[in-house]
């Protein structure tokens, strides 16, 4: 969870810094606002049911080789996040990538 975690605070930084550079860009703004709210949120599931799921899924992928094609999905997935998509929260985050997961690859 800390990866994905550190991804979105990284995505966050990207927006805030676009927005800075444009007073006008009110929705990069608030995507990085939701951005840091889902990085902060997605933290504190560390060690919880929902980031064991998704662990053990992602480590599959890794086995099979398909967690490069997955991980492009996600970097796609949370580029969305704040403009055409804004999770309910965290934990409905993570379970959105392991449902695309479970999806794409069969990983049930």
């Amino acid at each position: 969870m800390i990866e994905e975690a550190e991804a979105l605070e990284r995505a966050a930084e990207w927006r805030t810094h676009k927005a800075a550079a444009n007073p006008d860009e009110a929705a990069t703004r608030h995507a990085a606002a939701v951005l840091e709210r889902l990085a902060a949120e997605v933290r504190a599931l560390d060690g919880s049911a929902v980031a064991r799921e998704y662990g053990a899924i992602c480590n599959w992928l890794g086995e099979s080789g398909e967690i490069a094609d997955f991980m492009d999905m996600v970097s796609d997935r949370r580029a969305e996040i704040g403009l055409d998509w804004v999770p309910a929260g965290g934990e409905a985050y993570i379970r959105s990538l392991t449902e695309l997961a479970k999806r794409t690859f069969g990983a049930d």
